[in-house]
């Protein structure tokens, strides 16, 4: 029964990690067409389909270790490093993009944190996400380790959508308070998970969860910090000149 409960579990967080993005960006990127927004641009257009492809190969992974498909899971392991080496530079130069555009240094965003301040959210996720995909590269051959770091990974990347789900909520104003809690939950799911599987939680659980959560204030504080400033002003004017 256990084994059982092991194996249900990754692909179910995967499948939820999906789902969360799908609803997510189900108005502004998949179900765009039937709404009256602009047209995306091509680099917004690479971007969502980069995270897509990440998502569908996050979940196919996940269903190849629950068949005892190790073997296909490792060679389709070269294809997510692949996609977690672009979704990083996508992703950031998405982000110094838009960093640029007219109007945003004026923008005041909803944690109260300019368009460059703000760059701080997207520059720790992405860094946090590199970190996390690295560490489960370097461990892929301890199954123990290597699991729990890409789906910390995962969570570490859940800020954009949980960002559109509480517009979709009216509840975008809230914005510093409830972000926050979506990479929790699933935090906290996966620390329940391990408490129930083997009566203690895994360090790298315990640790990097914490870690996901905890960078949250941090990252708000660091934003309107006078040693960020330069960062966010170098990041809007690299945007500008491309």
């Amino acid at each position: 029964m256990s084994a059982v409960a092991r194996q249900r579990f990754y692909p179910l967080i995967a499948l939820m990690f999906a789902l969360f993005a799908v609803i997510g960006f189900s108005r502004t990127f998949y179900f765009r067409f039937l709404t009256d927004l602009p047209p995306l641009t091509a680099l917004m257009q690479l971007h969502g389909a980069v995270f897509t492809a990440w998502l569908l190969v996050f979940v196919a992974q996940t269903r190849l270790i629950a068949a005892h498909r190790v073997d296909l899971h490792m060679k389709f392991g070269i294809a997510a490093v692949v996609l977690a080496v672009l979704i990083v530079l996508v992703s950031f130069a998405t982000m110094v993009v838009k960093s640029s555009v007219p109007g945003a240094h004026p923008f005041i965003h909803p944690s109260g944190l300019t368009g460059t301040q703000f760059t701080v959210v997207g520059l720790t996720s992405l860094a946090t996400f590199a970190a996390f995909i690295a560490l489960g590269v370097a461990f892929r051959r301890r199954a123990a380790l290597h699991k729990r770091f890409m789906v910390l990974a995962m969570i570490s990347v859940l800020t954009p959508p949980a960002s559109r789900v509480l517009t979709m909520l009216g509840l975008r104003e809230y914005w510093s308070y409830l972000v926050p809690v979506a990479p929790a939950l699933f935090v906290a799911w996966c620390l329940i998970h391990d408490w129930r599987r083997h009566r203690t939680v895994h360090p790298v659980y315990a640790i990097g969860g914490v870690l996901i959560v905890a960078s949250w204030p941090l990252r708000l504080v660091a934003g309107r910090s006078e040693w960020y400033q330069p960062i966010g002003e170098w990041i809007a004017r690299v945007g500008a000149g491309v």
